[in-house]
């Protein structure tokens, strides 16, 4: 009887998992998205931008960094994903900021997979088994692939699709299975390469240690820059590699000083099924082309989900009307220099030509909000860089793609009298959420605080490029925790109160120019991003206390 039970369950569990919009168990949505040839994106590890000095001892010269060459930082290995050339000008020391600022380190470090020997078939697949417990990165997977008639390694090349390539060319795809195994398929002569009985396959990938891998600023200072030495990869390495390229040893790279003063960015889990619902119809409308923005930010969204947040993409025309406006009406910005992350911002990524500009608005994964600092969570240039490369091949021929740092809104809890004073983000350090609990709850007041903090930590964690603050929304959350007679915004010099939750909103770095204070909803352009200001003493300002009661009014009997 237990039996029949367990299979009459997994029958009705599988039974409604056809259908695209009814698929909930990731096995079978992975199945239904392989039919429209879309590719689930799997882990992406932690990056990690850096700084770069030479010293004296290293000559000036052209220099490359072979392949794989990893950090081990306390216990924490990030490794270079390529090749990476730089040029040392002088003699004494230098900071390379052509190295630091177009790379980036990936978590991890790199592994040697078995020698697969290929049977020759069409469309032949090598899935990788390296372990339950080991996390591969979804896009650090290389292939080499000895030829039996030439007996000469050569490196093959990752594709997005095998029906897009020529019939030599020497490409693989890449595809995370139903059991969250990689897939490597190659070609039939007609659609990419075939691979001939007897070829020897070598497959490098990258393991992660997931999120243990999430490193803070300064962990990688006097880290040591170290090769890659595994003895079949060197046979492979001095067979494909470039011998006009001057690479660097081992007591070249003891005179790289490296550094890095941000943290890593957000290890990323991969596409939930959710995700895959949300993101295969978009890709699926691409078609490997980025036309339209919705196409922009699809791709930029499931290829570095390890980097961005949230992407929003604008044209010139609504760049001008929208962010380029406000920097010129609300901000009053007459100088180029002013702001230059707005106003300056292509020169590095584009040429002088702005009618056919394309503005990618990217929120990175990456958080730093400090108090001593209003606010840093920018893109790097090397993240940018990162991000440009990839969408080189696949755009439009006449646009010009330039990655946008936003302006970022902070947004704290703050009530002020119109009439009688002039609102500042300083009243903002004075204010306060008071929380009345009724007195019939039996809840702790350190309790319902705690899930208040949790509460608007999470809204505005949550929040996307643009998306409007709702205050009645928090309010309703809040008011959802149970056993909570009112909400009230304060003052601590004043002693002024407010029913129900006030915000101030204000640009940390022109606060004086754009700042606001509500109790309602606010509208957010695209170009703005709301943040909460101080989430680490965010706790101090939220007090619960208890409702009053007529118990507690003196009375007298007559």
């Amino acid at each position: 009887a237990y039996s029949y039970h367990v299979l009459l369950f997994y029958l009705n569990q599988t039974a409604t998992e056809s259908m695209f919009s009814e698929a909930e168990l990731y096995e079978n949505m992975n199945r239904i998205v392989k039919t429209i040839d879309y590719k689930p994106i799997g882990y992406q590890t932690s990056v990690l931008t850096f700084e770069c000095q030479g010293d004296a001892e290293l000559s000036a010269n052209t220099y490359t960094i072979p392949r794989y060459s990893f950090f081990n930082a306390g216990g924490i290995y990030y490794s270079f994903n390529s090749d990476i050339t730089f040029t040392k000008t002088i003699a004494g020391v230098e900071t390379l900021t052509d190295l630091q600022s177009k790379n980036l380190l990936y978590q991890g470090q790199y592994r040697e997979y078995p020698i697969v020997t290929a049977i020759g078939e069409e469309f032949e697949t090598v899935t990788l088994l390296p372990g339950d417990d080991v996390i591969i990165d979804h896009f650090s997977i290389d292939v080499y692939v000895k030829d039996i008639d030439t007996n000469k390694w050569s490196k093959w090349e990752r594709t997005t699709s095998l029906y897009l390539e020529k019939s030599v060319s020497q490409k693989y795809e890449v595809r995370l299975n139903e059991h969250k195994r990689y897939e490597l398929k190659f070609g039939n002569n007609n659609t990419g390469r075939k691979l001939s009985a007897g070829d020897q396959i070598a497959i490098y990938y990258l393991e992660s240690n997931g999120s243990q891998g999430e490193i803070g600023p300064n962990v990688l200072d006097r880290s040591r820059l170290t090769k890659f030495n595994a003895v079949q990869f060197q046979d492979i390495f001095s067979e494909i590699k470039d011998s006009n390229i001057k690479y660097i040893t081992q007591p070249q790279m003891d005179n790289l000083t490296f550094s890095n003063s941000n943290g890593s960015s957000e290890y990323y889990a991969g596409e939930s099924v959710t995700d895959i619902r949300k993101n295969a119809p978009k890709l699926f409308g691409t078609q490997h082309r980025l036309v339209t923005k919705d196409d922009y930010e699809a791709y930029i969204k499931q290829n570095y989900s390890n980097i961005v947040k949230d992407v929003k993409v604008v044209n010139n025309w609504d760049y001008l009307d929208g962010h380029m406006k406000y920097n010129l009406e609300t901000l009053n910005l007459d100088k180029n220099n002013s702001e230059p992350r707005t106003l300056l911002n292509q020169v590095n990524f584009a040429d002088s030509c702005d009618f056919n500009n394309l503005y990618c608005y990217v929120i990175p994964r990456i958080k730093q909000t400090t108090s001593s600092n209003p606010r840093a969570n920018y893109l790097t240039p090397s993240q940018k860089s990162t991000i440009m490369s990839g969408l080189r091949d696949r755009k439009t021929l006449g646009t010009e793609i330039i990655i946008q740092d936003p302006a970022f809104l902070a947004v704290d809890v703050g009530t002020y009298n119109p009439n009688t004073e002039t609102l500042t983000k300083d009243i903002s350090d004075v204010s306060y959420l008071k929380i009345v609990r009724s007195n019939t709850s039996s809840a702790s007041f350190e309790s319902i605080k705690t899930q208040v903090v949790n509460i608007i930590k999470t809204y505005f964690n949550d929040l996307e490029l643009g998306q409007a603050i709702d205050v009645s929304n928090i309010m309703n959350l809040i008011l959802g925790i149970g056993d909570i007679a009112s909400i009230v915004t304060g003052r601590d010099d004043t002693g002024q109160e407010t029913q129900g939750l006030n915000i101030s909103v204000w640009n940390p770095i022109f606060p004086n120019d754009d700042i606001i204070n509500t109790g309602a909803g606010l509208t957010i352009p695209y170009y703005k991003y709301p943040y909460l200001y101080n989430p680490a003493k965010f706790v101090e300002k939220v007090r619960v206390v208890a409702e009053s009661s007529l118990s507690d009014i003196s009375t007298s009997e007559y």
